[in-house]
């Protein structure tokens, strides 16, 4: 039973910590990304992203 919670733990507090690492990268990306790049939302890049693999898939 202890060795059950004990992983339980440790599956949480990864997951914690790779959520965290990612809300502090994207906050990082928001104040310090280039200027003369234009700014495109991570969606959008994602929904773009996912539907070219779909017509690649579909070939």
């Amino acid at each position: 039973m202890e060795m059950s919670l004990l992983l339980i733990a440790a599956v949480l507090y990864i997951g914690f910590a790779l959520g965290l690492i990612l809300f502090v990268d994207n906050i990082v990306g928001v104040f310090f990304r280039d200027p003369r790049k234009p700014s495109e939302l991570r969606s959008f890049v994602l929904s773009r992203a996912f539907i070219t693999s779909r017509k690649l898939d579909q070939e």
